[in-house]
């Protein structure tokens, strides 16, 4: 909605385009492990299908991480859509990369999710907070590379007292 006075339409001086990010956002992903993590992939605009996901992700990153690993990589994912078709099971069948049955809104006991908040705090916490969604990819991008990966190292080990926690409060929120 456009707010002007009459006789006002179309006049350039009073058009300021802007590219605002507040109230959307990108959608990126990562994998990480104890001492290793992928790159920062910001996915061009659209929805994230299964196609999407196997063809920009799977095949591209997934498979080579995982590889590199070796035999006790275990791939884990949330329970998005489309990390539950057919089509990204059959696929992940097929390259023999072995994943995690994952059970659904468990937030608190992916590790990818601290990760996150880790990476939203400090990209909010700039000197200079992005303002456009071209910024927001470069400041996401920048501060993923400065992430120390002893922090990730850190939030993975604790996943065995993030268990515990989720087990003595029977499913019911944890202090994580």
């Amino acid at each position: 909605m456009i707010w002007r006075e009459p006789g006002t339409r179309d006049r350039s001086p009073g058009i300021v385009e802007r590219d605002l990010y507040r109230g959307g956002g990108l959608l990126v992903w990562a994998g990480i492990a104890t001492n290793d993590r992928t790159d920062l992939y910001v996915f061009d605009a659209g929805f994230l299908t299964a196609v999407r996901y196997r063809d920009e992700i799977l095949h591209p990153l997934v498979r080579p991480f995982i590889a590199a690993m070796g035999t006790n990589a275990i791939f884990m994912d949330d329970n998005a859509r489309p990390h539950r078709a057919r089509l990204v099971r059959s696929y992940l069948e097929s390259e023999t990369i072995p994943h995690m049955t994952w059970p659904a809104r468990s937030p608190d006991l992916n590790t990818i999710e601290h990760v996150w908040y880790m990476l939203v705090r400090w990209t909010a916490g700039r000197s200079v907070p992005p303002d456009t969604f071209h910024e927001l990819q470069q400041a996401l991008l920048q501060e993923w590379a400065l992430l120390p990966q002893q922090s990730i190292n850190d939030t993975i080990a604790s996943m065995p007292r993030r268990c515990q926690a989720c087990i003595s409060a029977r499913g019911y929120h944890t202090r994580y």
